[in-house]
């Protein structure tokens, strides 16, 4: 019961990001000024691979039925996917997280000066 209470006191505390990332993939939160990401997973059965549903209890995605209707397992694994196809939109799942490293998310970049019959080269390293 401690358990249960101390985890509704901790979500409360922090930012849900309900806000943000409504029409994007990535961007920065209006509440806190996080940078986010969006993330897409399915949930799928351990035993047969089959897709399942899933919903998000407390931040966790967790199976909508306890046992898999094609097998009867109750085991299960979440797979991280880039993009959510037609066919897996039904069982997606998406969670706004906080983008751990800035340099993932801008890669190098290159940007080519002409300085008169000479090409320069510059490189930055997601310095802003």
């Amino acid at each position: 019961m401690a358990n249960v209470l101390f985890k509704l006191i901790k979500n409360q505390c922090k930012c849900s990001h309900k806000h943000a990332l409504l029409y994007q993939d990535s961007g920065y939160c209006p509440d806190c000024g996080e940078y986010l990401v969006k993330n897409y997973y399915l949930l799928r059965c351990a035993r047969c691979d089959i897709k399942r549903e899933a919903k998000l209890i407390w931040g966790e995605i967790v199976p909508k039925d306890k046992f898999c209707s094609n097998c009867g397992s109750s085991e299960y694994y979440i797979e991280k996917i880039d993009k959510v196809n037609f066919i897996d939109a039904q069982y997606a799942i998406y969670l706004k997280e906080i983008a751990d490293n800035m340099q993932t998310l801008h890669p190098e970049t290159q940007i080519w000066v002409e300085d008169g019959d000479v090409l320069k080269q510059i490189e930055c390293f997601g310095q802003f």
